[in-house]
């Protein structure tokens, strides 16, 4: 790894660790984004200094319990086995394999924070020439009471186990909030750069049994894509309130003891807000070989020689909003919002040069809609929301969600009831009509795609018990897919339904606990929409506190996944192909792992012996994520996470 790296890591951390022998307050972290285009504030969960399960924390975990990939298990092109989990959030069908490493706009986490907190972390695979190394660093503070900066940076470098694999991650962001009584304001700035190796996948997976290094495996194809995302986002919201005052009993200091009184205090109801959101956001993707004809693509047009494939997305949203508050109504307690928004695109395919036709098309579209919400109340909230496009290139596409949220008091705990419903209809994205490259070109006269979806989770956690299941159906009407036959999109004219039924069970003793996650999925058609039957995921590990002052979990945890006809990557566009050939699954990836937390300083550490089964499992080569593609043998990995509150 570069050595400034290093020395930058062990500055900051010493930096930080200073800070942090200052005299302390009481931290108090408030985390929230900002989704969807009536951008209302959503709190979400802060779990960076959770103690349990830090060896899984890496952006693939996150992204899904089950995931295709190339091998890398750090930096690789990505698409989610359960159907519900893919992410489609950039309107970009060549990027939509890495959205995972992208941290858009609405995924954006703001803070409020009553002392200033950091985050450094550093992981690490001890593999002899396949290191890999994976470094976060997180910092917020409050200037006063409403205004918050931030920053925070990603760097991934992991050398891969297979010839050609190699990958590289620099991402980060920067932003600002300010809430006050009546103007509030959300501003961010993100980038990621991603680099990454493809090598077609293994000439032949039997190799596998052979005395080469994994290295030294034969190969189908040498080629690198590149891809940048960069955003900016502006949040302005002024809030017409009313003023309600109320008592409060704070904590003073009279005579050296501590006493409390109370204080009257105002408190600002907001009842109408009026809000301008402004998006950009460009997605570019290159693809690269540096020698053309290499038997992998059944065509070259253009450059025998070499290629250089680059497409652009440069996107502009504006968006004007009113929403009539929960306290502006106070018969019928909810909310309402209208909103228009403008959207402004620009694609660009400079692969073909002399072709004027592929340079720069721009498209404008223009959508109007509305939401009906409750974000207060302790048993009951929903958000029904909605949009039409009528004018532009997708004019008449629409979108209509919702989602309820309930929660029933049964005993000492509570029944979670959680109801989710969407209906829609997408235009292809304008690559999927358009494209030319040096290996690939299309034309297509793709329509509408439709989908319908209705689910629900239902949770009842309790202290030694937590049973959740999660089920949904979802209708598909003429989806569009990418062929691996000709490595082109097409489109199914006909229905494809998914049934997903997500069940876990978590049993928690004093000493030992067992997580149970299962995933069951049908599709009606395995040609068009193929999964594997089911997907499961357990841990079984103890978890105590050694000398009251040291959080230890050691255990094991077990994957595996049913075999399916798994999609194949595509190396030029970066999109998954179906195929029907070859299927790969059947085979459990087994971890041990012990996770530690030091409750004094606020230090996270863990040790992990990953894929452990491989050393007694050498002549079963079925570990692979995708036909052609092997995932990693046996790999020790260590890391650390050290949280500073001052």
């Amino acid at each position: 790894m570069n050595k400034r790296f290093i020395i930058v890591l062990v500055l900051l951390a010493a930096t930080l660790w200073a800070a942090a022998k200052q005299p302390r307050t009481q931290t108090v972290v408030n985390t929230w984004q900002m989704p969807g285009y009536t951008a209302v504030a959503d709190t979400i969960l802060f779990n960076d200094t959770a103690t349990l399960n830090y060896h899984d924390v890496d952006v693939q975990q996150n992204y899904s319990l089950s995931s295709t990939t190339n091998g890398n298990v750090l930096v690789s092109p990505i698409e989610s086995r359960i159907i519900q989990d893919r992410l489609r959030n950039i309107d970009d069908p060549f990027a939509w394999s890495l959205t995972p490493y992208v941290v858009t706009p609405q995924q954006q986490r703001y803070f409020n924070t009553t002392t200033p907190f950091s985050t450094v972390a550093y992981k690490r695979g001890f593999v002899t020439g396949h290191e890999e190394h994976d470094i976060d660093f997180l910092f917020t503070g409050n200037i006063g009471r409403k205004l918050n900066l931030g920053l925070e940076m990603d760097y991934l470098n992991s050398a891969g186990h297979y010839a050609n694999t190699a990958g590289k991650l620099f991402r980060g962001s920067v932003w600002g909030s300010y809430t006050g009584d009546h103007y509030s304001m959300h501003a961010a700035f993100g980038w990621s750069r991603l680099s990454s190796f493809d090598n077609g996948g293994l000439n032949d997976v039997e190799d596998l049994r052979s005395s080469l290094s994994s290295e030294d495996l034969p190969v189908r194809l040498n080629a690198m894509a590149g891809y940048r995302y960069l955003s900016g986002y502006l949040h302005n919201q002024y809030a017409i309130t009313r003023e309600r005052e109320y008592i409060d009993s704070i904590e003073v200091i009279e005579d050296g003891k501590r006493v409390k009184k109370d204080t009257l205090k105002v408190q600002f109801i907001p009842l109408i807000t009026f809000s301008h959101i402004f998006e950009t956001n460009n997605s570019n993707r290159r693809y690269i070989e540096k020698t053309a004809d290499q038997n992998f693509y059944d065509t070259t047009y253009y450059d025998h020689s070499q290629t250089k494939d680059s497409t652009d997305v440069l996107t502009i949203r504006n968006t004007i909003a009113v929403t009539f508050c929960e306290a502006y109504n106070t018969k019928l307690k909810f909310g309402a919002t209208v909103f228009a928004m403008n959207e402004c695109q620009r694609w660009l395919n400079d692969s073909v040069p002399y072709d004027s036709i592929y340079d720069y098309k721009w498209s404008n579209n223009t959508y109007v809609g509305g939401a009906i919400h409750k974000h207060s109340g302790q048993y009951v909230r929903y958000n029904v929301e909605g949009r039409v496009c009528l004018i532009g290139y997708k004019i008449g596409e629409f979108d209509v969600e919702g989602k309820i949220r309930t929660r029933i008091p049964i005993g000492k705990d509570y029944l979670f009831i959680n109801a989710r419903a969407f209906a829609k209809s997408e235009t292809p994205s304008w690559y999927l009509q358009h494209y030319k490259s040096n290996h690939l070109q299309w034309e297509n006269k793709f329509g509408f795609t439709y989908r319908f979806l209705g689910g629900a989770t239902i949770a009842y956690p309790t202290q030694w018990i937590k049973p959740s299941v999660d089920f949904s159906f979802e209708n598909r009407t003429r989806p569009i897919y990418v062929s691996a036959a000709d490595w082109k999109p097409r489109q199914f004219d006909g229905n494809v339904q998914i049934i997903t039924g997500d069940a876990g069970l978590d049993l928690t003793t004093p000493w030992v606990n067992l997580e149970n996650h299962v995933v069951i999925q049908y599709s009606t058609n395995d040609s068009v929409l193929p999964v594997p039957l089911a997907i499961l995921q357990h841990r079984l590990y103890y978890h105590g506190t050694w000398f009251k002052a040291l959080d230890a979990q050691i255990g094991v945890d077990l994957r595996y996944f049913t075999r399916y006809h798994a999609p194949v990557l595509c190396p030029a566009t970066g999109m998954f192909a179906n195929q029907q050939s070859e299927t790969v699954g059947n085979y459990p990836w087994m971890n041990v792992y012990a996770n530690f937390y030091v409750r004094s300083i606020h230090l996270r550490f863990f040790v992990q012996y990953q894929h452990f089964n491989s050393l007694f499992m050498r002549s079963n080569i079925n570990y692979l994520t995708m036909p052609g593609y092997p995932t990693n043998r046996d790999v020790f990995r260590a890391g650390l996470a050290w949280h500073f509150y001052n």
